[in-house]
């Protein structure tokens, strides 16, 4: 079996994070893809996975929010004929570097440390395909784009539509609910993974 990474040192307090509550969770995802290139993390954000070499996707996230976890996205067609295992969304839904950060942190200057979560035991895989699959067989059914839609293929992800500016986008984005989400890390967190350590 593959060694997967428990930890990563990556030195969050001198990371110039956003306000949570004034950005979306993209901002910050980028500050801090971009402090960890500086760390001399092999970060790769032209790729699938953040950090493609050791199979870790990054992600931060408000810690006062309860809105939907945004995985990525993929066009109507893709979709349509794309299966669970082939699709990129379930190489982001493996291992994630996971940062929520407060806004009562930023302002006073401190950041809990991030965590490694392993999201590729089977038991929950099995949640995300399911989810996914049923999302991709209704837009399948529906035949077309629905302006500004979402599909709901249970707790565990949703396909929401992304109209763009001109309101034609062809692309539907993959998120997770986020009480689904809090029983899957729930889970994570008690399953044996195994993991090594990575510097």
């Amino acid at each position: 079996m593959k060694a997967k990474v428990k930890s990563l040192k990556v030195d969050l307090a001198k990371i110039p994070f956003k306000d949570p509550a004034k950005v979306n969770d993209g901002t910050n995802g980028k500050i801090l893809e971009t402090a960890m290139k500086k760390q001399g993390f092999p970060v790769d954000s032209t790729g699938i996975v953040d950090l493609p070499s050791i199979g870790v996707e990054i992600k931060t996230r408000s810690s006062d929010t309860n809105s939907n976890h945004t995985i990525g996205t993929m066009t109507y067609d893709s979709i349509i004929n794309t299966p669970w295992d082939q699709t990129p969304f379930k190489e982001k839904l493996q291992i994630q570097y996971r940062v929520d950060i407060k806004s009562d942190e930023i302002n006073s200057g401190t950041i809990s440390t991030g965590k490694i979560v392993d999201l590729s035991h089977p038991e929950i895989q099995k949640h995300f395909e399911e989810a996914y699959e049923d999302c991709r067989s209704q837009l399948a059914k529906q035949g077309k784009i629905i302006t500004g839609q979402t599909i709901s293929g249970g707790q565990y992800g949703v396909l929401e539509h992304k109209p763009g500016s001109s309101g034609t986008g062809k692309s539907y984005a993959l998120r997770i609910p986020n009480s689904g989400m809090k029983k899957i890390l729930g889970t994570a967190n008690m399953l044996d993974t195994g993991l090594f350590e990575f510097a």
